[in-house]
């Protein structure tokens, strides 16, 4: 599977999944409980996001680029 499909789908499953438990539970009469619910499932989805997809990323600059003296000691005058 594509990883941006896999992507598309985990977020939707991190959204979808825990919003439709919440409107089951409170619709049984839990509110407190799908609230729970909710919360839990759409923390642990944006950690699990995080930890598969973000997390691992190279966000960093080019390398070979270097500031001057003046700029790298904060020298502002």
């Amino acid at each position: 599977m594509n990883d941006s499909i896999a992507l598309g789908v985990a977020i939707a499953a991190v959204v979808v999944v825990p919003g439709l438990a919440n409107g089951f539970l409170n619709a049984l009469g839990f509110p407190t409980v799908g609230s729970i619910v909710w919360a839990l499932g759409y923390g642990l989805g944006v950690v699990f996001i995080w930890s598969e997809w973000i997390r691992p990323l190279d966000i960093t600059g080019p390398e070979g680029v270097s500031l001057s003296e003046d700029e790298s000691t904060g020298d502002r005058s």
